[in-house]
């Protein structure tokens, strides 16, 4: 296959993402009322699921379900339903998230989604013993979920309703988990290592957001063995989760006064990205992106390869480009990896998108769809994480590579953002520019004070060695900037900051004059 970015640009013309709402899936049976909304009841092999439909529904048909006690606390699922999304109730109670409670939730959720059409990826609401339920189930099911909202959520069994830490517990309930789970004695049950707490890796590698609501005098669900625990293992794993600490609360009243935090963090996540799958042709994926960071459609390429290992996660590279829309006056960096076989030799996804304007990667201050920063981190990330389940979506699962202004651009989004790519190399770029009005750069960063605020050498030494160990930084190679990355190595060895620098090879300034292989493979070692 011959990848030509200029014939794709004719077939993504016939295409559009309207935008706009879409009609409610019919559900069967007579409608009931759920706080002025239809609700309906399906059967789900012989289980109750409950389905309440918003009065219009969001573009994607995003969905929320919940683990356990639906209807308790219900401002944020109202408001949810006033913006679109579907609420699912599967009736299993008294199962406890255990083993045949997770295959209860596959089948619905093979219900939901196929049936009944409802989007890919659902936010899911633990509520008490419903994080048990919920993170049971994304654990085994990490590329099903948009999110996941927890309530003073139950994450050990151990802690409840075992009460072997410093909460009550529930010795009829911790008789369940026997059970459920078949442990001969209570021994096994207190050895057992697949909890929630204990096996997070899944969830952080494909970048699902938590967010934990907890009172922090909760006698029954102790949040330091339960949500503290969550939060202290899902950052050093790399995942994002969002604590809300309610001081001096118990375990009740649940949720918050203002529900606002609750619904815009499952609206941001859950709501589909804006954007649609439009070529698809020998592992490469084409979509046109909708942003509200861009003043035009954008393109997002994606290069998979088509043996790729299927047990574990593959990272992603991404491929910055150094000019506005499909120029290709520098090169394809997608075709060198293509036709060099890359992706098949390393085992990676690639992926690249377009920009509207000169791509600098800056945020201008005044501009709302001059936003380039915010079009990575907003826009084009969570559409990846949506649409490239194979990929890994955590920091350690994320590389930047770029060159000239795209090698700056590299450096600046994990300088910036370390927390968010786990290395960034640069090849042949102005590295050391230390004013806005070079190569196109002063309309994209707007003034001289919004400059200060992406310029390297500043942010690395403010930074200190401490933030970019182990080698994050790269930087190589030469043709117009070589002054540059020496200058910078003699700056970070000053600062006491690792990194691997490369002086050669000398080659022309473009994307396939045979620098980028070997730059590839010291990037993902």
């Amino acid at each position: 296959m011959k990848i030509c970015h200029a014939s794709l640009i004719l077939f993504l013309m016939c295409f559009a993402d309207t935008g706009v709402s879409q009609e409610a899936v019919q559900f069967p049976g007579q409608a009931g009322d759920w706080h002025g909304f239809a609700k309906y009841q399906v059967d789900v092999e012989g289980k109750t699921a409950t389905v309440v439909v918003p009065k219009k529904v969001a573009p994607g048909r995003p969905w929320v379900w919940h683990g356990e006690f639906f209807g308790h606390k219900p401002a944020p699922d109202i408001e949810l339903l006033n913006r679109g999304f579907h609420l699912v109730y599967l009736s299993i109670p008294n199962m406890l998230g255990s083993p045949p409670a997770v295959k209860h939730w596959d089948k619905c959720y093979e219900v939901m989604t196929g049936k009944y059409q409802l989007a890919p990826k659902v936010a899911l609401v633990g509520l008490s013993r419903g994080g048990l339920y919920c993170y049971n189930w994304a654990i085994a099911n990490p590329t099903k979920v948009a999110c996941i909202y927890g309530d003073a959520p139950v994450c050990d069994f151990k802690s409840w309703p075992g009460g072997k830490g410093t909460g009550k517990g529930s010795e009829q309930n911790w008789k369940l988990v026997l059970d459920l789970w078949n442990f001969k004695n209570e021994e096994e049950a207190l050895a057992y290592q697949g909890n929630p707490v204990d096996q997070l890796s899944p969830l952080a590698q494909a970048g699902v957001p938590l967010l934990h609501v907890f009172g922090d005098a909760d006698d029954v669900v102790p949040w330091e063995e339960n949500s503290g625990l969550i939060a202290d293992r899902y950052r050093k794993l790399g995942g994002s989760i969002q604590m809300i600490r309610k001081k001096g609360v118990n375990h009740h009243p649940h949720g918050l006064e203002d529900s606002t935090p609750i619904v815009e963090f499952i609206e941001k996540h859950a709501a589909p990205p804006k954007g649609q799958a439009i070529f698809r042709e020998n592992g490469l994926e084409t979509y046109q992106l909708e942003s509200e960071h861009q003043s035009a459609p954008t393109n997002l390429y994606v290069l998979k390869p088509l043996r790729a290992q299927k047990e574990k996660p593959l990272r992603i590279v991404f491929l910055l480009p150094v000019e506005a829309g499909e120029g290709s006056q520098w090169g394809s960096p997608l075709a060198e990896v293509y036709q060099q076989g890359l992706h098949e030799k390393h085992q990676v996804i690639f992926v690249t998108v377009t920009f509207s304007d000169l791509p600098w990667y800056a945020d201008h201050p005044d501009d709302p769809k001059l936003q380039q920063e915010q079009y990575i981190l907003g826009s084009v990330l969570p559409f990846v994480r949506w649409n490239v389940p194979e990929g890994r979506h955590d920091r350690d699962g994320r590389l930047l590579i770029g060159f000239s202004k795209s090698g700056w651009g590299a450096w600046s989004l994990l300088l910036r953002h370390p927390d968010k790519f786990a290395k960034a190399a640069a090849w042949d770029a102005p590295l050391m520019m230390s004013a806005p009005g070079k190569y196109g750069s002063m309309p994209i960063f707007g003034s001289e004070e919004n400059f200060e605020e992406y310029q390297l050498s500043a942010i690395l030494k403010q930074a200190g060695e401490s933030h970019f160990a182990d080698n994050r930084l790269i930087h190589a190679g030469y043709d117009n900037f070589r002054e540059h990355h020496e200058e910078m190595d003699s700056l970070l060895k000053s600062l006491e900051i690792p990194a691997i620098y490369i002086d050669g090879p000398q080659r022309k300034h473009h994307w396939q004059s045979g620098w980028f292989p070997g730059l590839l493979e010291e990037l993902l070692k």
